[in-house]
């Protein structure tokens, strides 16, 4: 509840006050076309004034008054082009309002000057409610600023005509002082209707406002968590996979009656595809095993991650999608889900990485481990298993062939069988694997490997080799903070910054706030679907927008009616002349 007569004059109370993103989002979106509005129709109602003054031939009894409206017009179209500068708008706005004030009086007074000795107590006061209701309606002043720049617009007519009256006009002081005090009682309703306009326009805009914002901020937090909720679920599926669920869960829930009951699995198709040409890589770390015995769970965690997310990279690099981590086993294919002519080159070179990776910090380090790598090509069915956990992973034969490759390998080689060899034409020379020899798999199924003996590819994004300056720390902590040293890229890093959309930030956030008002005003000159923000209610926003539409009327058909109720008169007369005698009539008349 307000306190007692400050109903009208709280606004430095008020938080608005304290918010620059309200005051140029209400400077930007209500001042602005207003003042357009404003000089438009000023400028036609008065050029229209004139054309009828000389039309009528009655342009030499109110000389005075077209001069001051030929000038007040001239400023007016050096305002309206001004005004469509945004810059000089923001700066000028207060200086605009203020020389549109004074351009009114002048041309009230100049028009109540002009009668000479015959004074009406009436005279001019349509114009100058006028004036006051629009002060309150159109011009961009505080409701303190309107109210003082009403009363002394009032206070000034009332005090000047009765200067004049008094000096000229030969009725009883009487009969003047009451026709004085009801002047001052119409300026006074004017004001107070003015003012109340004014305060109920200001809460209809502050409301519809924070909606908006609200609703903005709805809409870039939704978009937010989307965009981590898509990162999250690529991170697990590939991108044709989840995009084909996604359709068919989205599909399944419209065709779902919503007074049934939704089952508790996700999804009932088999999201599971057969795909020729490609090649599978495996790959597991030799001596990993005694090197976890020496460091602490924590340390292992991140050695792993700084070791795969580098293989990560490397496969990105070759075009392999990484499918599954197995402890310190990782396996990737190349092929899917667009098949590639050069699958086999792909996994070759991605195996050489990961084998000159892990040899760049053996050197660094001196640790003993080392990379052995199996790849074989074939035919695999790839695609998504489970009910609740989804995990997209791929089967065959052949997968398993390879597996069985890497197991037969050598260690810091790249172990291939000869259906890959057959995919590499002549792009790396090799030698007997003799793979069957170490796996009696391979023996019983007659494969026949190779092992790739010429590296024909460039390491220059793995980092060089650096002198053994910590060989007295434990293994695991040379070995880990020389993987820091690469600088891989972290899982899930991108969901730890949150953007801020936040309304209430501190004074140190001034350039965040600034682009989020660009981000709003932009917004809001979009049409906003109701579907497309479900959290916030629609209720409000359209009491809202009928209390601004209404308010927007009311001014409306105040200032025309004002603006006619000033020189009526002269229009009616032409009018009339027009219909009943004829132009050539003025003649007549005059």
């Amino acid at each position: 509840m307000p306190a007692k007569g400050k109903y009208f004059f709280n606004e430095n109370d008020d938080c608005r006050i304290s918010d620059p993103l309200y005051e140029k989002y209400r400077y930007t979106s209500q001042q602005h076309p207003l003042l357009l509005l404003l000089l438009f129709i000023a400028i036609i109602f008065w050029t229209t004034l004139i054309i009828i003054f000389f039309v009528t031939d009655e342009a030499h009894y109110h000389l005075a008054f077209i001069i001051a409206v030929c000038a007040a017009l001239v400023i007016f179209a050096v305002m309206y082009l001004l005004l469509c500068i945004e810059s000089l708008f923001r700066r000028w706005l207060t200086l605009f309002g203020v020389m549109i004030w004074i351009c009114f009086l002048i041309i009230g007074y100049v028009s109540l000057f002009e009668k000479e000795n015959d004074y009406q107590l009436w005279e001019q006061v349509p114009f100058f409610l006028f004036i006051i209701f629009t002060v309150y309606t159109m011009l961009p002043f505080g409701m303190r600023g309107a109210v003082i720049i009403s009363v002394l617009s009032a206070l000034s007519h009332i005090i000047v005509l009765s200067i004049m009256v008094s000096m000229t006009s030969q009725e009883n002081k009487e009969s003047i002082l009451f026709q004085l005090l009801a002047n001052a009682v119409i300026f006074l309703c004017g004001n107070l209707m003015g003012a109340f306009h004014k305060r109920q326009m200001q809460v209809a805009s502050w409301d519809l406002y924070r909606y908006t914002l609200k609703c903005i901020q709805v809409r870039m937090k939704l978009k937010i968590e989307k965009r981590q909720q898509e990162n999250l679920l690529l991170s697990i599926l590939p991108a044709h996979i989840s995009m084909e669920m996604k359709l068919a869960i989205i599909e399944r829930l419209k065709e779902t009656n919503d007074n049934r009951q939704m089952h508790d699995n996700n999804f009932h198709s088999l999201y599971v595809k057969r795909h020729q040409n490609v090649s599978i890589l495996y790959a597991d770390i030799v001596g990993f095993t005694r090197l976890a015995s020496d460091c602490s769970p924590k340390e292992l965690v991140v050695m792993l991650n700084e070791l795969f997310g580098k293989f990560d990279q490397i496969a990105k690099e070759n075009e392999c999608m990484r499918i599954k981590i197995l402890g310190d086993c990782y396996y990737c294919v190349s092929g899917l889900p667009v098949s590639l002519p050069v699958h086999a080159r792909n996994c070759v070179k991605m195996g050489l990485d990961m084998c000159e990776a892990i040899k760049q910090v053996r050197e660094a380090t001196g640790v003993d481990i080392n990379m052995r790598v199996g790849i074989h090509s074939g035919n695999v069915l790839c695609g998504v298993i489970g009910l609740r956990k989804w995990q997209y992973d791929v089967w065959s034969h052949d997968v398993s062939l390879a597996n069985r490759m890497e197991s037969a390998g050598v260690p810091g080689r790249v172990h291939i069988t000869e259906a890959t060899l057959n995919h590499l034409g002549k792009a790396y020379e090799v030698e007997e694997g003799n793979g069957h020899l170490r796996d009696p798999y391979l023996e019983s199924m007659n494969i026949k490997t190779y092992l790739v003996s010429k590296q024909c590819v460039s390491n220059n994004h793995l980092p060089k080799t650096r002198v053994n300056d910590g060989l007295k720390m434990r293994a695991s902590v040379r070995m880990t903070r020389y993987l820091e040293s690469w600088g891989a890229a972290r899982p899930f890093a991108h969901l730890n910054h949150r953007e801020s959309v936040s309304s209430d930030s501190s004074s140190s956030q001034g350039r965040r706030r600034k682009v989020r008002f660009e981000v709003v005003i932009v917004t809001l000159q979009l049409q906003t679907a109701p579907h497309e923000i479900p959290l916030c209610s629609t209720g409000h926003q359209r009491t809202s927008d009928r209390f601004v539409k209404y308010f927007l009327f009311l001014k409306y058909m105040i200032l025309c009616s004002s603006c006619s109720s000033v020189y009526c008169k002269h229009v009616i007369f032409w009018l009339i002349n027009h219909c009943m005698y004829g132009i050539p009539a003025f003649e007549r008349l005059s």
